[in-house]
């Protein structure tokens, strides 16, 4: 068998996946087709296209479709397997937790989101302990051909759905419990010595592409400064359980069998409890950091997202300020854009990343670096519309030494 070299896969859990037999599956296939009579015809299988497992491998995602008798009736079937290898020390109180997501699936989170946002359809999880965590999957498409054909309206409709979602539980819905379930919050321990490198090496190519002058690299420095500040600012915010990695590539657009636009969500590991308007910002930062959506248009992205988001709170009975709905969409972009432009600039500097990035963004490189250039100043542009300034936390890093966490 020849290796997919997924990172964090190992080859044992390859072996696993291709020993898998009809046996196996028949139990998976009669769930998907509703029907405990079905036989499988045949079968085949493939691996799909995958990301970096949130920033952190040891996801590999596998389709198996074929064909099945129901009833003397031949019928096409498909399902999606999903990997979670073991990442040792990763525990459930904190982030990552390689658990997470098959722990969200297993909970009552289905029952919670009876509204607008409901996860993918789970018909079975498998334990290998010690090894990997095995989610079957529905194989789910979108009306609209996927998040790259969506317009402004589809974007505006998906956040109306996170806003009801978000909603929920700032009226009253329990949050899921389990050791799995955590605050969550930022890391900026990996962007403390790109800020140091932008400081003392601000003419070196990499640089130069994504702060390409003295004023970007001095907001960006500003903003640094700030970053306690700006985690801080959101204990004024009400918490709410959020999916956190919501955007175009984890989200189908789909109806039910009522007609009612739906969104289906897949990819629930960075879930957890936040504040209001992360999931608003997550949509707009992630839709712009991945170009599926013009940096050119991005304050139209911006507007609709809000939109929606806003309706969807007040649909389900939140009728809190708009004030405080765009302090936490801002408070997030601000945070979560400190957060990743760190990894972002010691990924692009090492080229020979440059080919997986492109495959991971589905752009050519050229078109990523240009576009995290155009995506700094929009973050920036946000932090400017932000005041902080009587946030308990004080700066937290000094200009001469800027690189310190």
């Amino acid at each position: 068998m020849t290796s997919l070299n997924i990172p964090g896969i190992s080859s044992e859990i390859e072996q696993r996946v291709s020993d898998i037999d009809a046996e196996t599956l028949t139990p998976i296939v009669r769930a998907v087709l509703g029907d405990d009579t079905a036989t499988i015809d045949e079968w085949e299988y493939s691996p799909m296209r995958v990301g970096a497992g949130g920033g952190y491998f040891g996801t590999a995602l596998f389709r198996f479709e074929g064909t099945a008798t129901v009833s003397a009736a031949t019928t096409t079937w498909s399902v999606v397997l999903k990997v979670l290898a073991k990442r040792p020390g990763e525990d459930p109180s904190g982030h990552p937790y390689w658990r997470r997501e098959a722990e969200a699936y297993r909970s009552n989170i289905a029952d919670q989101t009876s509204v607008g946002l409901v996860p993918a359809a789970t018909y079975r999880i498998d334990e290998y302990p010690g090894e990997a965590v095995w989610l079957w999957l529905e194989d789910l498409s979108d009306d609209h051909g996927g998040s790259e054909s969506w317009f402004l309206d589809q974007y505006r409709q998906v956040a109306r759905h996170l806003g009801q979602f978000n909603g929920a539980f700032l009226t009253g819905r329990k949050f899921p419990s389990g050791p799995w379930v955590i605050e969550r919050t930022f890391d900026f321990s990996r962007t403390a010595s790109v800020v140091a490198l932008v400081d003392t090496l601000p003419q070196e190519p990499t640089v130069r592409r994504h702060f390409p002058t003295e004023e970007s690299r001095n907001r960006l420095f500003s903003a640094w400064q700030n970053r306690d500040r700006f985690v801080s600012a959101r204990d004024d915010l009400p918490k709410t359980f959020c999916h956190f990695d919501a955007f175009g590539r984890n989200l189908f657009a789909t109806t039910t069998e009522d007609g009612t636009p739906q969104t289906v969500a897949i990819d629930w590991d960075q879930c957890g409890i936040a504040r209001l308007g992360d999931d608003a910002g997550a949509l707009v930062l992630l839709t712009l950091m991945f170009l599926d959506w013009p940096l050119s248009r991005a304050a139209d992205l911006e507007r609709a997202v809000l939109d929606g988001y806003r309706e969807g709170l007040t649909s389900v009975g939140w009728n809190g300020p708009d004030e405080l709905v765009e302090r936490g969409y801002r408070l997030h972009v601000a945070a979560r854009w400190l957060e990743w432009v760190g990894i972002a600039v010691k990924l692009t500097l090492d080229e020979r990343n440059h080919e997986w990035i492109a495959e991971m963004v589905g752009d050519p490189i050229e078109d990523v670096l240009d576009g995290n250039c155009e995506l700094h100043q929009f973050a920036l542009d946000t932090i400017d519309e932000l005041d902080v300034s009587q946030s308990a936390a004080g700066d937290t890093t000094d200009e001469s030494n800027l690189g310190e966490a």
